[in-house]
């Protein structure tokens, strides 16, 4: 009869306890997962996501410049003066797009009236300041129904704003305009063929920009870049 081994038993049983341990352990990690998952899931009921400021995307919003100086532009229209009215407003509309090219600044357009009219303007004004724009014949000039725009100047008005108050008044004159192109950040006259309908037009755009860049000056406003 054959006996029994006994060390060939008493590795069964560790190999079977091992595989019990190795069960139960297979089981418990299962459970731990299994309740991770849930804690995971759970969210609160009725708490609102506050969605990101910005635009849909998630972008940040981006701040806005907040302009340094506020100006009202108006323009004086005098009957008097015989150049065309479409002339007239070309010089106007050089001095605000002047103005515009500086984003520190921002331009609104007053329209037409007199200096009365920026001054009733300006007082109903918070914190922008009321400029009339005007074209005017030299002192001592003689017309007999057109005037030559050569002998043309603008005088810009400006007014304080809530008081009306003059803050102060500027007369620039024409001076040569030249057409030119930048070469090596220097501008370098060339010749044109350009044909004006309006003698001095040109001069009197350039004086209305020089008006601009005086008018920014005195804002403590550096002009921009000539283009």
């Amino acid at each position: 009869m054959t006996q029994p081994n006994p060390s060939r038993g008493r590795a069964g049983a560790r190999l079977a306890a091992g595989f019990a341990v190795l069960a139960a352990v297979l089981c418990l990690g299962a459970g731990a997962a299994r309740a991770q998952s849930g804690r995971k899931s759970q969210k609160p009921v009725g708490v609102p996501t506050e969605a990101p400021k910005g635009d849909p995307a998630g972008k940040p919003e981006a701040k806005k410049t907040e302009a340094l100086v506020n100006f009202v532009v108006m323009r004086q229209d005098i009957t008097a003066i015989g150049i065309d009215p479409l002339a007239r407003d070309g010089v106007a509309a050089a001095f605000g797009q002047r103005l515009r090219q500086t984003s520190s600044v921002d331009v609104t357009d007053g329209g037409k009236g007199t200096r009365s009219d920026a001054r009733d303007r300006a007082k109903k004004e918070e914190k922008a300041y009321v400029i009339l724009f005007q074209l005017e014949e030299q002192p001592g000039s003689m017309s007999m129904g057109s005037a030559d725009s050569r002998t043309l100047l603008i005088r810009t008005y400006v007014y304080t704003p809530k008081t009306g108050d003059l803050k102060f008044t500027d007369t620039i004159h024409q001076r040569p305009a030249y057409d030119s192109v930048g070469v090596g950040g220097v501008r370098v006259p060339v010749p044109t063929r350009r044909v004006e309908r309006y003698p001095s037009q040109r001069e009197l755009e350039q004086a209305a920009r020089d008006a601009a860049d005086r008018l920014l000056s005195r804002f403590q406003v550096t002009p921009p870049p000539e283009r």
